[in-house]
């Protein structure tokens, strides 16, 4: 028998609209998140080095 936890026996189904909503805000949460560190490693270097950086990779 399968168990569930209580959240999940009241939890309804997403809707196919609620889960691009969802997924759409995560999305740029994401890419806000990637922009702001971005910008303040873009900083440390320059500070630490005195050269631009010129490119970020993000896993």
């Amino acid at each position: 028998m399968e168990q569930t936890t209580d959240r999940q026996a009241h939890a309804a189904p997403l809707t196919r609209e609620e889960f691009w909503r969802r997924w759409k805000e995560h999305k740029q949460k994401k890419e806000a998140l990637i922009r702001e560190i971005e910008q303040d490693m873009a900083a440390r270097i320059k500070a630490r080095t005195g050269e631009e950086v010129t490119s970020f990779e993000v896993w």
